[in-house]
């Protein structure tokens, strides 16, 4: 009860804090998912370097799914292979496209 009315006098944690995105890792591997916001896509190829800063870059990362309590959109198999195959010029516009 104390520490309540510390809080409520002193000032504490803000009610709502927002949660950073988690550091970009290695690649994931093949059979792995990658989350961003609340839809899910999985690795079905190696990713190269450069496909995985693109997708750093637009807010992607590694995810657990067996440890994830939040609900998820789940994208299907083919998603990853058709971002991967687009040419980078190409890959925004079909990016765009599938997540719709």
């Amino acid at each position: 009860m104390l520490n309540k009315l510390k809080v409520m006098l002193l000032g504490g944690k803000p009610k709502h804090e927002r949660r950073r995105a988690a550091p970009s890792g290695p690649p994931p591997k093949p059979g792995r998912h990658m989350v961003r916001q609340r839809v899910v896509m999985a690795v079905t190829e190696v990713l190269s370097p450069d496909l995985w800063d693109w997708f750093v870059l637009m807010g992607w990362r590694e995810i657990d799914l067996k440890t994830n309590r939040r609900e998820v959109k789940l994208l299907p198999m083919n998603t990853f292979s058709i971002i991967a195959r687009a040419s980078i010029s190409e890959r925004e516009s079909v990016y765009r496209q599938i997540i719709k």
